[in-house]
C-alpha cells in the first residue's frame, strides 16, 4: 500500500485521463452529433415552411402550365392514322416548296419521341433553289396557320453564286418537326 502511495499523484492523473477518455469524450461526441442532427432538422423544418408558404403560388403556376399545355396541344394536328397524316402533311409541304420554286430531290420520314398521346414526326427534305425563295418559304412556314405544328429542326445548306446584289442559290437539307396528337378511332 505504501508503494501505491508513492504513485498516488500519477494514479490520480491516470484516473482523470481514463475518465476523460471513456466518459467525457463520448459524451462530447454525442452532444456534437445531437447538435448536428438538430441543425439538420431545423433546416428541413424551415424548408418545409417555405414550401408551404409557396403552396398557393405553386398551385396557380400548375394551373397556368396546364392551360398553356392544353393551348399548345390544341394547335397540333389530330389523327387516328399516322400514315395517312404523313401523306397529307408531305403533300402540303411539297406544295409549299413548289409554290416557292424550290425543287425537292428527296424526302423521308422518321418517327420521333412519343409521349402519351403526342407523337413527334420528322420529315427530312433535300432541296435546291434560290436562297431568297427559301427564306420566304421559312417565313411562310412560321406565319401560316396551316403549319402551326411544323417547325424546322435542323438546316444544312450549301450556298453558291452569292454576290452583293444576289443571295445566290442553295442546295441543302432541312428536317421539319411535326407534332401530332393521336386519337383513337372512337373518339373525336
Amino acid at each position: 500500500m505504501q508503494e501505491l502511495m508513492k504513485y498516488k499523484r500519477y494514479l490520480i492523473l491516470v484516473g482523470v485521463l481514463v475518465l476523460i477518455k471513456f466518459v467525457w469524450v463520448p459524451l462530447w461526441e454525442t452532444k456534437q452529433e445531437n447538435w448536428q442532427q438538430q441543425q439538420k432538422t431545423r433546416s428541413n423544418l424551415n424548408k418545409t415552411k417555405a414550401l408551404l408558404a409557396l403552396k398557393d403560388e405553386m398551385h396557380e403556376r400548375q394551373q397556368i402550365m396546364s392551360y398553356r399545355l392544353q393551348e399548345a396541344e390544341s394547335h397540333f394536328a389530330q389523327t387516328d392514322n399516322v400514315t395517312s397524316y404523313k401523306l397529307t402533311a408531305q403533300s402540303k409541304l411539297e406544295s409549299l416548296f413548289k409554290r416557292h420554286d424550290i425543287e425537292l430531290s428527296n424526302s423521308s420520314w422518321r418517327d420521333g419521341l412519343k409521349n402519351d398521346d403526342i407523337q413527334t414526326l420528322l420529315l427530312d427534305i433535300r432541296f435546291e433553289g434560290q436562297v431568297k425563295q427559301y427564306l420566304h418559304l421559312l417565313q411562310e412556314l412560321q406565319q401560316n396557320d396551316e403549319f402551326t405544328n411544323v417547325s424546322p429542326e435542323s438546316n444544312q445548306m450549301s450556298i453558291r453564286k452569292q454576290t452583293a446584289q444576289k443571295l445566290g442559290s442553295v442546295n441543302g437539307r432541312v428536317s421539319l418537326k411535326l407534332a401530332v396528337k393521336l386519337v383513337s378511332q372512337g373518339a373525336s
